[in-house]
């Protein structure tokens, strides 16, 4: 079970790509203990329903690290109940924390914190100076690269992803500052395009050039036999030698992830996670019953669509290794809907997967193991 908590819509950072600066436009609401704990509990008895080996917390926001005191409090409570449930869960079950942050807010007490206690953390960071601060900005619209510099050296000493988001002005030089961030010491990588409708081919020429400096970079890593993770790369190559769908092998939309939203509405994901009342694919509240969360008609509606297949993919060589046919998250975000494919994820999709495919077989060429 992958459980993900919106702890609050507050946030110290108006970064332009946020998903969720139109679904969280007030930027007030914090997560109430009630909820909290209403959140957790329905959680955990799901994973012992599902008879489910592991559970993850990951803390969201908003900026989580506004809401330390919710965040402590959650690890104990968590803790607490798996000592006193252990019978329960299956003899192999694990737990464990994440939390997605900007990373401007950390302290030595932080972080301290998050090493005892194992966290993973997802660090939004784009790149050096010059190209973090052209979306990454505070409140009063400057750049906060300065922010989270003085935290980079810790951070990558830390169980750290970093996660860089690139919009149509990130595009040239992206490659450069992959590499950036590799240098400083992190050892897990993963770009997200921002698909905000407008990307022209020009931009997708543009971005197909870096993507192929990346795969490079990739196999020159593999080639050092370096300790280096970059998933833009190496989660399109795993699906095609795997032979899985990306849908069943990283997609845990609703039947093995919930996100709730800091008002207690529980939806199937994260990019779905909105305070508002009449949200989208809302499974229900937290204080309902767990059968009208999980078999009321949104939950079978997601359920006929983790069975199905878009009908205009049919055919195509890579649409089980497409986050256009299989993220539902994706989906939802570019077109409002779980069912529809945006064109703009179709044509990048189809340009990650052919350099992808290229690398690997220059791979192989080299007679070298994956």
């Amino acid at each position: 079970m992958n459980l993900l908590l919106s702890l609050t819509e507050r946030c110290n950072l108006r970064c332009s790509y946020c998903y969720y600066k139109d679904s969280q436009v007030d930027r007030k609401i914090d997560m109430s203990d009630e909820v909290l704990e209403a959140s957790l509990r329905l959680a955990l008895e799901r994973t012992i329903d599902q008879k489910q080996s592991f559970f993850n917390v990951t803390f969201f926001g908003g900026e989580p690290l506004l809401r330390m005191d919710a965040i402590y409090w959650s690890v104990r409570f968590v803790k607490k109940f798996v000592k006193e449930n252990r019978s329960r869960f299956p003899g192999d079950f694990q737990y464990g924390f994440h939390v997605n942050t900007n990373g401007t807010l950390l302290t030595d007490e932080i972080c301290k914190f998050l090493k005892k206690e194992n966290f993973k953390i997802f660090l939004s960071l784009d790149g050096p100076e010059r190209k973090h601060n052209i979306s990454r900005r505070t409140v009063d619209g400057k750049g906060c690269f300065k922010l989270i510099s003085p935290n980079i050296p810790v951070l990558s000493q830390m169980r750290t992803s970093v996660i860089s988001v690139v919009t149509r002005k990130h595009v040239r030089g992206l490659s450069r500052a992959v590499e950036w961030l590799f240098d400083q010491g992190f050892k897990s990588v993963t770009t997200a395009v921002d698909f905000d409708g407008k990307w022209t081919g020009e931009d997708f020429d543009a971005l197909a050039y870096e993507y192929q400096k990346m795969a490079l970079l990739w196999l020159k890593y593999r080639k050092q036999e370096r300790d280096f993770y970059l998933g833009t790369i190496q989660d399109k190559i795993s699906f095609r030698l795997l032979d899985v769908r990306q849908k069943e092998y990283s997609c845990f939309i609703f039947k093995g992830g919930l996100g709730i939203s800091a008002n207690g509405q529980v939806f199937p994901c994260s990019r779905f996670i909105t305070s508002a009342e009449d949200a989208k694919y809302k499974l229900g509240s937290v204080f309902d019953s767990k059968n009208k969360l999980f078999n009321g008609p949104v939950a079978k509606d997601l359920r006929n669509y983790l069975k199905s297949d878009k009908p205009e993919c049919d055919g195509c060589a890579i649409r089980y290794r497409c986050s256009a046919h299989e993220c539902g998250c994706n989906a939802f975000y570019t077109t409002g809907s779980v069912y529809k494919v945006s064109p703009e994820v179709c044509t990048h999709e189809r340009i990650l997967a052919a350099i992808c495919d290229e690398a690997l077989a220059k791979r192989q060429e080299l007679g070298e193991l994956f």
